[in-house]
């Protein structure tokens, strides 16, 4: 395995990341608004990945954690 797969992170993170530090926005907000896109667009393999940065940066199930 790769040392990024064990990481969690992926090229979306930083482009999340990059994005984030450039507008201003929270990490969780800008990944939000990248799979909404992906959706829209109907690419499904950028949804998966998205999904995948959403979990490392625990942007995901923020409910169930009592945040």
């Amino acid at each position: 395995m790769t040392r990024s797969r064990e990481k969690g992170e992926n090229e979306i993170t930083d482009e999340a990341e990059r994005e984030a530090a450039r507008t201003g926005q929270d990490v969780c907000s800008v990944l939000a608004e990248m799979l909404q896109r992906a959706k829209k667009e109907g690419d499904r393999v950028k949804q998966v990945k998205i999904i995948q940065a959403q979990k490392f940066f625990r942007c995901r199930n923020q409910r169930k954690r009592g945040r």
